[in-house]
């Protein structure tokens, strides 16, 4: 996944989480609200009209057969109007009644404000609670702080007591209000808040895709560029305005294309140069046929690692200076081991030693030259006291093979095709160094005609079964 995806993901996925957590906290802040309101409501009702509930004619009501006289409908008939003047609105009670304790405990129906006789409770009969916490105490008023649950459904109820003349309470007036009726209203506020959930989460997605866009777009330029210096593009430089990281990172970029570019140049000076002077030495022979010959030749691959961290910490002018110093030490070093310099690309020198003429010496002077230019790094790295998070250091890979001769009388000239398989072997030896931590290596063709010369150690590269040799003498102090 891309960081623009990733970014854009975490961008909905936040604006969600709030969202749902917002939702969250509303719904049940509603949900308590709603059920305190509903509290209010169902309390005030029972405690406004149980003083127009005649309590001495509550008291005469004892026997079941009274349900249908005319006392009981006394008292039933102004409950019927309180219950008729609460059935509409959003919050409607659904049942009003009188209840009173019995000797046992348990408490029975007196008389019921509903007019349906399937729903209607009966004189006498048994009231249900749930929960003995359930049953109101005669005399106090109060309202439930939870639901309570009986045969007939789900309900939040309210007690208030009924009085006689003398002031003492008979019974209790109970209003019932569903919660069914309650759970509706929650329900519609659910819906809402859904809807509004979802056009946020639609809208935070196309601010995300906006924002991620606008984002991730420098470092999409940023990411072209430094490809496109991989594939040799040295000459282009970021065009980023921006005052903040990206800006000051594509600044930073441009800083180490410019070395990148001055040192590719100053690469292409010195070679130039190295050869130059070879053809000039060679170009007092007189013309003639073109003949072919094997020569014995030593190829020295060095490359220098760790460098390309100076390249982001230092301005383009220091590294500059830096890799002149340094290339001209190292090409100074090659030329006084009568070696001539092949080529160089990024951090690596090749150099070729017995390309001018027959050098039965080649393999030593390799060598020698070699531990010179490790000691001058060294020399240089302490000259330049430049802090650095990991180590700079000399891999050096060296291998000696025939190669082609081209001889057409004005000169001799080494045939690229055979040069390039020794370089290529040299670069297998220097590798097989790097993955056995050694920094100089060479093969067993450079060390059999110097193995009483250099202390070598034979190695065997577990990865690709090569078998090359390591030098074991102290490096001296002098380059």
């Amino acid at each position: 996944m891309s960081f623009r995806s990733k970014l854009q993901t975490l961008l909905i996925l936040l604006v969600g989480v709030s969202c749902g957590l917002l939702l969250f906290l509303s719904l049940r802040k509603a949900n308590r609200l709603a059920f305190e309101l509903i509290q209010e409501k169902v309390f005030s009702i029972v405690a406004s009209s149980a003083p127009r509930v005649d309590g001495d004619k509550v008291a005469q009501l004892v026997e079941p057969s009274q349900d249908s006289l005319h006392l009981y409908e006394e008292v039933a008939t102004p409950l019927r109007e309180i219950l008729q003047a609460n059935k509409t609105g959003a919050l409607p009670v659904r049942f009003l009644y009188i209840i009173r304790p019995l000797p046992d405990g348990e408490w029975e129906y007196v008389v019921d404000a509903e007019t349906d006789p399937e729903q209607r409770s009966k004189l006498g009969d048994r009231v249900e609670f749930a929960h003995p916490e359930e049953m109101p105490v005669l005399g106090e008023a109060r309202v439930d702080a939870e639901y309570a649950r009986d045969s007939f459904g789900v309900w939040l109820t309210a007690f208030a007591p009924v009085n006689d003349s003398a002031g003492n309470p008979v019974a209790m007036l109970a209003a019932d209000i569903s919660a069914d009726r309650i759970k509706s209203i929650l329900s519609r506020l659910l819906i809402g808040d859904l809807i509004a959930m979802t056009v946020a989460l639609a809208l935070a997605a196309a601010l995300a895709a906006w924002l991620s866009g606008k984002v991730t777009a420098p470092l999409t330029e940023l990411q072209e560029f430094v490809r496109g210096i991989g594939r040799g593009d040295l000459s282009s430089r970021l065009e980023l305005s921006q005052n903040d990281e990206f800006g000051e990172l594509a600044k930073a970029i441009n800083q180490m294309a410019d070395g990148l570019e001055e040192r590719e140049s100053l690469k292409g000076a010195l070679v130039h140069y190295v050869r130059s002077q070879a053809a000039d030495a060679r170009l007092g022979g007189s013309g003639g046929e073109e003949t072919v010959v094997n020569r014995r030749v030593t190829v020295l691959v060095a490359e220098l690692c760790g460098f390309g961290q100076l390249s982001s910490r230092l301005g383009g002018e220091r590294v500059f200076a830096l890799l002149n110093e340094y290339f001209s030490t190292m090409i100074d070093i090659v030329l006084r081991h009568q070696g001539s310099l092949e080529k160089s690309s990024d951090e690596s020198v090749i150099a070729v030693f017995g390309a001018e003429n027959e050098n039965p010496h080649q393999e030593r002077l390799a060598i020698q030259a070699a531990l010179a230019m490790q000691n001058a790094l060294d020399r240089l790295l302490r000259d330049w006291k430049i802090e650095t998070n990991l180590p700079i250091f000399l891999e050096i890979g060296i291998h000696s093979d025939d190669a082609s001769v081209r001889n057409a009388g004005a000169g001799e000239a080494l045939d690229f095709d055979s040069v390039r398989e020794i370089i290529a072997k040299a670069g297998e030896v220097r590798a097989a160094g790097r993955r056995n931590k050694d920094r100089l290596s060479v093969s067993s063709a450079t060390a059999g005609s110097v193995q009483h010369t250099f202390p070598f150690t034979e190695v065997r590269d577990e990865s690709t079964g090569l078998v090359f040799h390591r030098v074991e003498m102290p490096r001296s102090s002098r380059a």
